[in-house]
């Protein structure tokens, strides 16, 4: 297991020093050297929980970027412009999923997984580009944090569906109350326990804050196993409920380096997952959902775009920030009963990685 776990990070030492000398995503380096690493080591039991852990750090992250303050102040423009997002991808991504003849469930997934965009990745490439200070970028930003949100929500009743196993009404009614009543209640929480969270979290020592964090984050993921939900969502509402303002660069930290670490074991996962003798009969099904991410995501910039009055030109750049998948994209289809999906979707992750560039230089 020793011998395992220090090739998996000599490996990923190397591509994160590839990502970095390319200027490309380290999330598609990472898939890409685990579906290396299949050929020597299994994807065991240890290799799992790593990239579970991976997964609930990352969550926890993106959870931090809120707070019941941010929701509520949100403009009305971007609450439409995310609205719209949704409405459009979300219903595509479905369809394009029962079109290529996946049962309800796993059509529900696809739709999960062509609906969200890469957050971190979308990031990296407008710094890259140097797009910060372009009018469209601030909707790209925000529309792309208030749909984690959002993704947060649908990827706890799926989960909750897939827990159950059940598709029928009231199973999916069940599912909806324990998610929905699980974010009122964070959503409370944050409100409520401020003042003692502050007080808990000011102590000087990194040692005990680090502590303290960790053991929030993880009774939280715990709360949420137990109500039937993912423990990842269950770390996305302990980044929620924890004060942001005051403690947001120390968490910052004290967390980034267990979040890279175990976020690339979790990309280097789905590699390893990867079924390469099945690839061959994903790849016309994976045009078309590449297809569908791409034209989706570009047909959403342009009507958003068009509605808050950007340029012809701003709108289809704020279409092309808007293409990249990743971390919730792969989470959803590690859920799906169908292993073609997951084949999909990392195909699709590294495909649209590799094209966001272009497209960027293409619409500058």
């Amino acid at each position: 297991m020793l011998f395992e776990l220090s090739l998996i990070l000599f490996v990923l030492y190397i591509g994160a020093l590839l990502a970095h000398r390319l200027r490309q995503s380290s999330v598609s380096v990472f898939i890409v050297a685990g579906i290396l690493l299949k050929f020597f080591i299994p994807h065991s039991e240890v290799v799992r929980f790593m990239a579970q852990l991976g997964a609930m750090l990352l969550l926890f992250t993106i959870g931090l970027d809120f707070s019941p303050e941010r929701v509520r102040q949100g403009s009305r423009k971007i609450f439409v412009a995310t609205a719209l997002d949704a409405l459009i991808n979300l219903p595509l991504g479905i369809l394009l999923g029962l079109g290529l003849g996946l049962d309800v469930m796993s059509a529900l997934i696809m739709g999960g997984v062509l609906y969200n965009n890469s957050t971190s990745i979308m990031a990296r490439f407008i710094i890259d580009f140097r797009r910060s200070a372009l009018p469209e970028t601030e909707y790209a930003v925000s529309i792309s944090v208030f749909q984690d949100l959002i993704t947060a929500l649908y990827l706890a009743i799926i989960a909750g569906i897939v827990h159950s196993g059940t598709l029928d009404v009231w199973g999916i009614g069940l599912v909806l109350g324990k998610t929905v009543g699980f974010f009122v209640g964070a959503f409370w929480a944050a409100m409520l326990l401020r003042p003692v969270l502050r007080r808990l979290m000011a102590h000087e020592s990194i040692e005990v804050f680090l502590l303290f964090v960790v053991a929030f984050l993880m009774a939280l993921a715990a709360l949420a196993e137990w109500l039937g939900l993912s423990g990842a969502i269950g770390a996305f509402f302990a980044g929620f409920i924890l004060p942001e303002r005051e403690f947001r660069e120390r968490v910052e930290r004290v967390i980034a380096p267990f979040r890279d670490l175990f976020a690339a074991i979790f990309f280097v996962s789905f590699g390893l997952l990867m079924e390469l003798s099945h690839v061959s009969h994903m790849l016309l099904a994976s045009f078309l959902v590449i297809l569908g991410a791409v034209w989706g995501k570009l047909g959403t910039g342009w009507v958003i775009g068009r509605l808050v009055r950007l340029s012809k030109s701003a709108s289809w750049r704020l279409g092309v920030a808007l293409i990249p998948r990743g971390e919730f994209s792969i989470i959803l289809a590690g859920l799906a009963p169908t292993p073609s999906i997951l084949g999909m979707t990392v195909i699709t992750v590294l495909v649209l990685a590799l094209l966001t560039p272009l497209l960027m230089k293409r619409f500058h």
